[in-house]
């Protein structure tokens, strides 16, 4: 895991280096993910009576803070922030509370966990253990944007140069050994730093221990 050349001597973007990243970057929208609802469409089966649901490792759990992302079909949407109520299994989709009070229905991959991670990895060693809050992804590059405390402008950063906190959920790419798990959602529940992995559990009992680069928020 190795740092990137140009910010501050290992981050590239940073101070403002990053056109157009405060208002959104061009070219964000992951192609194909669209799917939105609107809601009441489908039915969140399970919702009445009362009933207390049990937590699932590959669901965000309510009052999770994220941000709207890729959206085709309401692009008007992307780049707003909301929070997680419930989730309909078998939709697969989220009922997400923006800030102004509408409701929307969205696909796990339509959304952004907004939350802080620490940084690792990096040539200029005074970043490293510092936090850095997430603000968006970049689909296209392959880098979460970032804001470091006391920095002005934003960060962009590898998904192996930042540690996501325990209780994230992470889909996981990329597995050369046990690829029936790529596109999987899991929850992150520890980081071994000796090894420089995570520990992922994808159900009640399985686990995965898998690089920082591959799990994606």
């Amino acid at each position: 895991m190795g740092g990137m050349p140009g910010m501050m001597g290992g981050l590239p973007g940073m101070m403002g280096g990053l056109p157009g990243m405060m208002g959104g970057v061009p070219g964000m929208g992951m192609p194909g993910m669209g799917g939105m609802g609107t809601p009441g469409m489908g039915g969140m089966g399970g919702r009445g009576g009362g009933r207390r649901r049990r937590e699932q490792p590959h669901v965000m759990p309510a009052r999770t803070k994220v941000l709207l992302r890729g959206l085709q079909g309401a692009a008007h949407h992307n780049g707003k922030l909301g929070v997680v109520q419930d989730h309909d299994e078998s939709s697969g989709r989220y009922t997400i509370q923006l800030e102004g009070g509408e409701q929307l229905r969205i696909k796990y991959e339509n959304l952004l966990q907004m939350l802080a991670a620490e940084v690792t990895g990096m040539t200029r060693n005074e970043f490293n253990g510092r936090t850095a809050q997430v603000s968006n992804w970049d689909e296209e590059r392959g880098r979460y944007h970032v804001k470091l405390p006391g920095e002005d402008g934003v960060a962009a950063l590898q998904p192996q140069n930042l540690i996501l906190p325990e209780g994230t959920r992470a889909r996981v790419v990329g597995l050369q050994s046990q690829p029936q798990w790529n596109t999987r959602v899991g929850k992150i529940t520890g980081f071994d730093r000796v090894k420089g992995r995570y520990t992922v559990q994808m159900t009640d009992e399985q686990r995965l221990s898998v690089k920082l680069e591959n799990l994606l928020l």
